[in-house]
């Protein structure tokens, strides 16, 4: 229904029924690097964009850009500087011009300085009205598949806003807008090769036969990782040949079992696995109005979705079987966030899987990193089986007016799971194209 909404002849009827007609996106297809093209940085200068300005002169094929003929690839505004209000008008004296040369699949991104980090009232304001402006600009650019996302620099940040920013002005970024994500201080030992940032890890997935899981095994794997993909038996042949093909292993295991995180701990000894990296992606629906729910679909959800991942996370590193600085990724669901009818049991799991995430990021044991991913309307088997109307209809609730892939949040994914992403530890980020719906 997309294509033929795009195509010549229907594009004219779209129009006129006022339906906005998407950009096709860009997504990574092996690129030695992560960003490529002009790039102009602007906005009040601080260590911070001298910093980015240092490295992004290194790689090769981005030219950061001063002059006003060149098309740009993005725009780098730096507000970490700003002090008052009046500086704001920066934006529009800086900005405004420069996206007359933004290129379709453009990026935008703003850099913000923590608002508990500000001296004043005023300064605060100047920093809050950042966000504000990015979250709108994203849905005036979407149309163009063009992303703006804001990066809210703590105190003390340095090396570890490199990878967010690389990520950010990326291809891997192309599903992700109006987002805004804070970066923290944390030590790197150096920042990772793009192409194989997770080489010589070991990383497990759940839920990885298909879909978004399979994406994610696939992209982990494509990055350096060897990875573990869990399922339940019913995939059994699926899943060990998908992990044939990536060079992993497999494991069938049914994780809403009571002593599922025994069987998996006791596992991993025997291939003498320690993980430096765990995605927890299987999930299950099971739709229902409230009244009318029964107690076995409630619990099914709620076991599968959370009480799961919490006995694996408790039992695996009780055994020490993720290693100090290891990664930890939680799909949770734009459903959860915002809620959706007929997904009470859904929606309390996914929106438990944050708070979950953010309370166990402030525990930061070994240097363990908690992060979530929250997907909007993404192609897979089970939209796909979605009637048309309200399928196109999904796809379009967002600022990029299409659905997203399982590769996109593959990415987001595979981002937290670099060893240089340290600075991210409790983020929700929303793979969702900026959803019109939700916080």
């Amino acid at each position: 229904m997309t294509s033929l909404v795009n195509t010549f002849l229907t594009s004219k009827v779209a129009a006129w029924c006022g339906i906005p007609q998407a950009t096709p996106l860009l997504r990574p297809a092996g690129e030695t690097q992560s960003i490529s093209g002009h790039v102009l940085i602007c906005g009040k200068a601080s260590e911070h964009s001298e910093l980015l300005r240092q490295h992004l002169q290194t790689l090769a094929g981005l030219v950061l850009d001063n002059s006003s003929a060149n098309p740009l690839q993005a725009i780098l505004f730096d507000g970490i500087g700003l002090q008052t209000t009046a500086e704001l008008d920066l934006i529009l004296e800086q900005v405004q011009p420069a996206l007359r040369r933004l290129a379709k699949n453009g990026r935008v991104l703003v850099l913000a300085r923590a608002i508990e980090d500000v001296a004043n009232a005023e300064t605060a304001a100047a920093t809050a009205a950042l966000s504000g402006f990015v979250r709108s600009l994203a849905k005036e650019l979407g149309i163009f598949g063009t992303t703006a996302n804001l990066l809210v620099v703590h105190q003390g940040v340095q090396q570890s806003l490199i990878p967010a920013v690389e990520f950010f002005l990326s291809k891997a970024s192309a599903y992700v807008s109006g987002q805004v994500v804070p970066v923290r201080h944390a030590k790197l030992s150096g920042i990772c090769d793009w192409i194989q940032p997770l080489s010589g890890k070991i990383a497990l997935v759940t839920g990885a036969s298909r879909g978004i899981g399979a994406a994610v095994a696939a992209t982990l794997s494509r990055q350096g990782a060897t990875v573990v993909g869990v399922d339940v038996a019913q995939t059994e042949q699926q899943l060990a040949a998908l992990m044939a093909g990536l060079k992993g292993k497999s494991l069938a295991l049914d994780i809403s079992q009571h002593n599922s995180a025994d069987v998996l701990s006791d596992w991993l000894t025997e291939q003498g696995i320690i993980l430096d990296i765990l995605v927890h992606n299987a999930g299950i629906t099971r739709d229902k109005l409230f009244y009318k729910m029964s107690g076995q679909h409630w619990q099914q959800t709620l076991d599968v979705n959370l009480r799961a991942v919490q006995r694996i996370d408790q039992r695996l590193m009780q055994s020490n079987q993720i290693q100090p600085q290891g990664r930890v990724v939680l799909l949770s669901s734009m459903n959860g966030l915002a809620g959706q009818k007929g997904q009470t049991n859904y929606a309390s799991s996914k929106a438990a899987l944050v708070g979950y995430c953010q309370f166990m990021a402030k525990q930061h044991k070994n240097g363990i990193t908690f992060n979530a991913v929250a997907p909007g309307f993404i192609e897979t088997q089970m939209t796909a089986v979605m009637p048309m109307l309200p399928r196109e209809i999904g796809r379009r609730l967002n600022s990029l007016h299409q659905a997203g892939l399982p590769e996109d949040v593959a990415q987001a994914v595979a981002f937290f799971a670099r060893p240089d992403a340290a600075g991210l530890n409790g983020v929700v980020l929303r793979v969702c194209g900026q959803c019109f719906i939700g916080a």
